[in-house]
Parts: C-alpha cells; sequence; structure tokens
C-alpha cells in the first residue's frame, strides 16, 4: 500500500468533497455556478443544504447530495462533484432522482405538484469518450422521426471538464480549469473560488477533515485494487480446474493445488465450492 500523505503535504483542491461543499456554502457562491451552467433559467437567488442526508424511510440511511439547492421558482438541483469514475452513473443519477422526489413527498408534498429537478454532475473526465463538454438527458419516444418528449420534469446534466466540443458559459470553463488546477481565466468569481479553496487548506480545522477525507479516498482506492486482484485470482482458479479436468485430475489433487498457490487467500470450502461449480 502506498504511503498516506502527511498532513503537512496535503493541498486543497476544488474536487475535494469537503472544500467544495464549504466553498459553495460561502457567500453567494453556489447561485453563481448555476447560473454559469443554466444561464438560460435566470436564477436570480437559491436556498441551498449541503450534505443533506436524503432518505424516505426513516430507518434507513438514505443518500447525502454534495448541494442541495432551491431557485427563486421552486426549482430544485442537485450538484454533485465526482472525481472517481463510476461505471453505474446512470443508475446513481436515477437513484438521486428518485430520493429526492421521495424527500418531497415525505415531507407532504403531491406527485403532482413536484417540481423541475435538475441532477447536475460534474466530472473531471468524459464518461463517455465523446469530447463533448455538456452532456444533458430527458424523457423521449423512440422509434419517432419527431420524438414526443416525457416531460417528467427530470433533467440530467453531465458536465465533462475536459471537454473541447459544445459551448458553455465562459464563468463555467473557468471552473472547469479550476477542476484541473488551472487558473486560465480573470474572472472574479473563479478567482475568489480559488482564494477560498487556499483558505480551507491553511485552516487547522478545515485541514482534518481534508485529511480524514484523503484518508478514505486512499481506502476505497485500494478496495478497488484489491477487489480487481480478486477477480483475476478467480479468473485464474477457473483456468487452472479447467485445464487439470481436461487431465482427468481427482477433485482431490486439484484442491491440493489450489491450496498451494491461492489457500493464502482464499479458504479450503471456498477452493472445494469453486471446484464443485466447475465440473
Amino acid at each position: 500500500m502506498p504511503m498516506r500523505k502527511s498532513e503537512n503535504e496535503l493541498v486543497a483542491k476544488i474536487t475535494d468533497d469537503p472544500v467544495f461543499s464549504w466553498v459553495m456554502e460561502q457567500d453567494d457562491n453556489c447561485c453563481k455556478l448555476l447560473q454559469a451552467i443554466l444561464p438560460e433559467l435566470n436564477i436570480t437567488r437559491v436556498e441551498f443544504e449541503t450534505q443533506k442526508r436524503l432518505k424516505f424511510h426513516p430507518e434507513k440511511r438514505g443518500t447525502i447530495p454534495d448541494i442541495l439547492a432551491y431557485d427563486q421558482e421552486g426549482r430544485v438541483y442537485d450538484i454533485e462533484l465526482q472525481v472517481l469514475q463510476n461505471k453505474f452513473l446512470a443508475q446513481r443519477i436515477r437513484y438521486y432522482f428518485s430520493m429526492i422526489d421521495q424527500n418531497l413527498l415525505m415531507s407532504g408534498g403531491k406527485y403532482r405538484d413536484l417540481p423541475e429537478t435538475y441532477v447536475i454532475f460534474i466530472l473531471p473526465n468524459d464518461p463517455y469518450d465523446q469530447d463533448e463538454k455538456c452532456y444533458e438527458f430527458a424523457f423521449q419516444q423512440l422509434k419517432r422521426k419527431n420524438p414526443l418528449v416525457l416531460d417528467t420534469k427530470q433533467h440530467a446534466i453531465i458536465l465533462n471538464a475536459s471537454g473541447s466540443i459544445g459551448e458553455v458559459t465562459p464563468r463555467l470553463q473557468g471552473f472547469f480549469d479550476l477542476i484541473h488546477d488551472k487558473i486560465s481565466t480573470k474572472d472574479e468569481f473563479i478567482e475568489k473560488l480559488n482564494r477560498e479553496v487556499k483558505k480551507f487548506g491553511t485552516d487547522p480545522g478545515r485541514r482534518k477533515e481534508l485529511m480524514d477525507y484523503q484518508m478514505r479516498l486512499d481506502d476505497e482506492r485500494e478496495f478497488g485494487k484489491e477487489q480487481g486482484k480478486q477477480k483475476e485470482q478467480i479468473s485464474s482458479i477457473k483456468r487452472l480446474i479447467k485445464m487439470a479436468r481436461q487431465f482427468k485430475a481427482s477433485d482431490d489433487f486439484i484442491l491440493k493445488q489450489l491450496m498451494e498457490y491461492y489457500g493464502d487467500n482464499f479458504s479450503k470450502s471456498e477452493l472445494q465450492e469453486f471446484i464443485k461449480k466447475n465440473k
């Protein structure tokens, strides 16, 4: 396992979960970011909550959006700044929509009054390899030249900070650059965000929070690597069993070989189960 960074080596970045949430809490940063993402909505004021737990059952743990905001028209925005690649991004977006709706309904709202809802994921890299800056999705009719749109009032927006195709506001492009640790604009808002990121990094209490976050992130990455190694080992075990079967080897002989090579990572009963399932 690689050495963890010491507290003195930590550098706060806008992509760090606690940093992003804290910076968005300051002044009107959240409102200005939404204005940069969705200028056509003419957002003038937002109320927001950071790291609010959404749940639709009192015994359920629920989920926590990075930023949950409401504008002057009652529209709802969930803003997520996602660093790690997630191959289940679409399912996660669906999950957030459902949790937001359930949260509103459990608060006494009626389904017919569900507001316009935007789930916005900001990613450092392109999840679709199309090099577009912005992907926006909605429900629409299939197999029709001029498809009808099913107006669920749900808008899924995925922003790719590495994209080069398409138009976004200069301010949003400046935010993309900030994600990649570049300040290529004289936009006062982007410069303000950068100052507040640095301010977070110099606050002793905040640095402890950042260090805890980095440790959790490192653990998650290591867990992912270990999961990958285990999958590779399982594939190797299956290949070894298949090859041994071709030579008419007995189950006892195969088990002995597996115990020798994989006994440190798998129990005897687990290896016996592999043999049983790969007759």
